[in-house]
């Protein structure tokens, strides 16, 4: 993959010709033949801007992509597999149609796995063998209609897919947190169980409960409540890991599974969240803080529900020691 901030060689050449071309460069410009010449120097400024906006936000990053490499290759041999087949058949098959609605095949897996830049190389693949092996009276009109319409149902498949892709996120996150919400965290978290039994890790589950989020409703608005429980979600995203499942249980619930976390690491994970939230909460009306209980996978249970019912009772003792404590304090500021 090209570095971000490198200058790709192609770029360099084609600064250079917009130099010589807008007369930056004397050694071209100085000629008084070329002055006539301005709507050609606007255009190939035009052409360069629009194709390093291509490159940067369509091609570059992908040329050396694996995934990438992978999509293509898989859809690259489900064209060759269906021409062996459709070669193989030819005698059963209609002489002008043959298997030619399976093409639409790769072009799919392409488009849903790689988006538009493998579906586009997929289509362009596709219309140039159908040119190659089926005569046309006009060979560049064929290919190129049967580009178009390739292409055309491409973007019917990408399109089709993100909107798939959207509904499916939809359905599985909280729409105030983007979290994800209960049965979605159920799921990926049993999953992430299996995955820690079969690798015979440890993981731990810690179940947050938001301190005084009923008075942080009642005297600053509802308005205050959604913006500590986002502050919450975003500060639970920032102090874990990238394997960790995060979900919201519902009201001001939230869940967190440790992934490959001992108790040193469930600790540490409290400690970055604790001085996370002291420092997002300094911006705000009112502080955020939490209760927590923590179960151990293996130790404690070994099924996803075991360990939420365990980690809701160490959450709600820890709460109660913490108003205890709170109380106490109070009590000896009055003596």
């Amino acid at each position: 993959m090209l570095p971000e901030t490198g200058k790709c060689p192609i770029w360099t050449v084609a600064g250079s010709l917009c130099k010589i071309y807008s007369g930056k460069s004397t050694v071209f410009w100085d000629d008084p033949e070329n002055s006539h010449k301005p709507m050609l120097n606007i255009t190939l400024r035009k052409t360069v801007r629009m194709t390093r906006r291509i490159w940067n936000e369509a091609i570059r990053g992908h040329l050396y992509d694996l995934e990438l490499a992978k999509t293509l290759s898989i859809s690259g041999g489900m064209l060759i597999g269906i021409s062996i087949i459709e070669n193989w058949l030819r005698a059963w098959l209609f002489n002008d149609v043959g298997l030619s609605y399976l093409y639409f095949l790769p072009i799919w897996y392409a488009a849903r796995q790689g988006g538009r830049l493998a579906g586009g190389i997929t289509s362009f693949v596709t219309a140039t063998s159908w040119s190659m092996m089926a005569h046309s009276d006009r060979p560049f009109m064929a290919w190129a209609v049967n580009m178009l319409m390739l292409t055309l149902v491409m973007m019917f498949f990408e399109s089709f897919e993100r909107r798939i892709r959207l509904v499916n996120r939809q359905a599985s996150t909280d729409g105030l947190t983007g979290l994800l919400n209960r049965g979605a965290f159920v799921t990926r978290a049993k999953a992430s169980l299996d995955n820690s039994e079969r690798l015979r890790s440890t993981c731990a589950l810690v179940l947050l409960d938001c301190n005084k989020f009923k008075q942080i409703n009642d005297e600053h608005g509802h308005a205050a409540g959604d913006q500590a429980l986002k502050t919450l979600a975003r500060a639970l995203r920032d102090s874990s890991q990238g394997d960790d499942v995060i979900g919201r249980l519902g009201g001001d619930e939230f869940v967190v599974l440790l992934t490959d976390t001992d108790s040193v690491g469930a600790n540490l994970f409290l400690n970055r969240l604790n001085g996370t939230l002291r420092r997002n909460s300094a911006v705000l009306p009112f502080e955020i803080t939490v209760s927590s209980g923590v179960a151990y996978y293996g130790l404690d249970a070994r099924s996803l529900d075991m360990l939420m019912q365990i980690a809701d009772e160490k959450m709600y003792r820890n709460k109660q020691l913490s108003r205890v404590a709170v109380a106490g304090f109070d009590t000896a500021q009055v003596l």
